[in-house]
């Protein structure tokens, strides 16, 4: 019984609420000027991808709304009412993710509805490319409530990658264009990646002049509130590597919260293991890091922009493969060593690692990531507005 309400419930806020609302604020001229940039509830803050391309837009004249969707469910049922009054004015909705109140019915004529994402490349699938597996969601619950489908315009970070967006999506290419990633300008500023060192130390200046090993794997679970990490580290092995180098682990922000480490666990392990502190972004503690440990994790794509060594920590790929599933042959995708346990990590770390992938894994998924995809993107947005302003007017004549 509670799962007939639950889902009626579902139904008439989809359906009847939303959409009522949206009709409502369609009364009101619509403002070209009136820019949404929206994220759900597993984002405490503002995305980067979002932030960069809002305060460019900004500096362009346009009145920029940041909505974040409130984690309590009460508060998210009258926020999302007010979001759809918004989006019926609007000129245009930025996303960084699946957003459902954008998903419920078309946007107003002439509004844009753009796809940033939170991930470059193509790796684990994801969206329509996972319905019935034991990550995505049913196909009968898409079709009741579907997602990714009022999609003007999504952004990519190369040609390469654009049939899987499509695929995920379940929508035409002609919508996705390869004009890169505003989150990644970052990693050609020269002070910005210089600094990731300095933030680093700062924090935690017992590293000294030893070489700062990330270890950031994806979160395990097949949803965000099941998120969970893997205990299967054994970091008194590592202690070989501490003379030289120390391994900063930076959790997924799924389970960040999950994990802390206990006294006995830092009196052990605390001078050649650290966990990265929390006010230190990812992409500032990509730029500290010597080289990365990674599993499934998308970060490898902007990571590759530094040319610098990836090792990748497989130790479940069979199950993941299983649960999740890739876009390409995980062994010839990855642009590093694969190892399966502590043994051989240490042993790849000790050895070296061949850098000879890296330069062709970024042509190929990173080619439209040049330093200037924030300002591309909020061209091409303010053009595409303006134009449509124009047509209205002769419309209207």
């Amino acid at each position: 019984m509670k799962k007939y309400i639950s889902l009626l419930r579902r139904l008439i806020t989809y359906y009847i609420l939303w959409r009522g609302a949206f009709l409502l604020g369609c009364l009101k001229k619509k403002d070209p000027k009136l820019l949404i940039f929206a994220y759900s509830k597993n984002y405490s803050k503002i995305p980067d991808n979002l932030l960069f391309l809002k305060n460019e837009l900004e500096k362009e004249g346009f009145n920029c709304v940041e909505y974040g969707s409130p984690a309590s469910a009460k508060k998210r049922f009258i926020s999302d009412i007010k979001f759809q009054l918004l989006y019926a004015r609007c000129g245009a909705v930025f996303l960084n993710d699946n957003f459902d109140p954008v998903c419920a019915h078309k946007p107003r004529k002439g509004t844009r509805v753009v796809q940033l994402w939170h991930g470059c490349g193509a790796f684990k699938k994801f969206g329509y490319s996972t319905a019935d597996s034991q990550w995505g969601g049913n196909k009968m619950e898409w079709k009741l409530f579907p997602r990714h489908n009022t999609y003007t315009d999504v952004f990519v970070s190369s040609e390469e990658v654009i049939p899987h967006y499509a695929e995920a999506f379940n929508c035409s290419e002609d919508i996705i264009k390869a004009l890169g990633t505003p989150r990644t300008d970052v990693f050609f500023d020269e002070s910005f990646v210089e600094n990731g060192r300095k933030e680093i130390l700062e924090a935690l200046p017992e590293i000294g002049e030893r070489k700062i090993i990330l270890y950031a794997p994806t979160f395990r679970g097949n949803n965000p509130d099941e998120a969970h990490n893997d205990d299967v580290i054994d970091f008194e092995k590592f202690r070989v590597l501490s003379e030289k180098c120390v391994i900063l682990l930076k959790y997924h922000p799924f389970t960040l919260k999950k994990e802390n480490w206990s006294d006995e666990q830092k009196e052990k392990f605390g001078n050649f293991v650290y966990l990265c502190p929390e006010n230190v972004s990812i992409n500032s503690a990509l730029c500290a890091a010597d080289m990365v440990i990674s599993d499934y994790s998308s970060l490898v794509f902007e990571y590759s922009l530094l040319n610098r060594a990836m090792v990748f920590f497989a130790y479940d790929l069979e199950e993941y493969d299983k649960a999740r599933s890739y876009y390409y042959d995980y062994a010839d995708f990855v642009p590093g060593p694969i190892v399966k346990n502590d043994d051989e990590l240490i042993d790849v770390i000790l050895k070296g690692v061949y850098m000879g992938k890296i330069k062709d894994f970024r042509k190929k998924f990173m080619s439209a990531c040049d330093g200037k995809s924030t300002k591309r993107i909020a061209d091409y947005i303010k053009n595409t507005l303006k134009n449509k302003a124009d047509d209205d007017i002769i419309s209207e004549n």
